[in-house]
């Protein structure tokens, strides 16, 4: 769930993540936006990779 939403918040064009880091590095939103692009792929692979072995998630809790 948390996976699920860091992308949403790292997602424009309503990311609040990117929306609190333009505020914080005074950084116009497109530069932050293509910035933020490999890490949100990343996320993409590792939401992947729990969906596919569901097992990864659940072995940390137990």
């Amino acid at each position: 769930m948390i996976l699920n939403l860091e992308i949403g918040y790292l997602t424009p064009p309503v990311g609040l993540n990117l929306i609190v880091a333009m505020t914080a590095f005074k950084q116009p939103f497109g530069p932050l936006c293509r910035a933020a692009l490999p890490f949100i792929g990343l996320m993409l692979g590792c939401l992947a990779l729990v969906i596919w072995q569901p097992w990864i998630a659940i072995g940390l809790v137990g």
